[in-house]
């Protein structure tokens, strides 16, 4: 991860800190957030605007399942067809 650490970015996804990251010259963001005793995390796209639908992946689970929400986001292949994991040396962690 460019510009900062891989498991400090992965670790606050478990408590749903916002992360802004970019990945190919498009910047992403992801946050979670507890209602209801649900665990929803969501990626969306922000720049170049998508258009309406900005959401490009959700996961929710009960609260005590955070921990398979946030593997769920790793393991997808939303990246060129790649996981987190296997482009994570090119993702950027920027401010916003």
């Amino acid at each position: 991860m460019i510009n900062g650490n891989v498991n400090e970015f992965i670790d606050g996804l478990f408590y749903g800190d916002e992360r802004w990251f970019i990945y190919k010259n498009i910047k992403y963001f992801i946050q979670g957030w507890v209602k209801d005793g649900k665990f929803t995390l969501i990626l969306d796209q922000m720049n170049p605007d998508p258009g309406t639908n900005w959401c490009l992946w959700k996961g929710i689970r009960d609260e005590s399942k955070n921990r398979d929400v946030v593997n769920s986001f790793l393991a997808s292949k939303l990246f060129d067809g790649k996981s987190f994991w296997e482009v994570e040396q090119e993702i950027e962690w920027v401010d916003d």
